[in-house]
């Protein structure tokens, strides 16, 4: 894939963000530490979740990685959300993964 120029540069500089495998219904074991930035929940993503019954409460970016998936968890600053969404986005620098996340409890 060629990529364009001007290519956006993200930054991943606002906190720790932890990816936990699920087991049942709870946080099994953690896969992966990294360092997260976050992003704006833009009113049409907001709006189409409302729409499919699925409530979004943060959209965070993280270095890409392709080993994330919906069926994980992550937990901020002690608190726990389902990945509701998983976005791979190549044409970035550096290539990130976007997480649309959804409180647990």
């Amino acid at each position: 894939m060629k990529i364009q120029t001007p290519t956006e540069f993200l930054t991943f500089g606002d906190g720790i963000c932890d990816i936990y495998s699920v087991k049942g219904n709870q946080r099994d074991a953690k896969l992966l530490t990294l360092c997260y930035g976050d992003r704006t929940v833009g009113m049409k993503r907001y709006y189409a979740a409302r729409a499919a019954t699925v409530q979004i409460d943060r959209l965070i970016q993280v270095p890409q990685q392709r080993s994330i998936e919906a069926i994980h968890r992550a937990v901020i600053d002690g608190a726990e959300y389902r990945i509701e969404q998983v976005q791979h986005v190549s044409d970035t620098n550096p290539p990130a993964t976007l997480l649309t996340l959804r409180k647990v409890g």
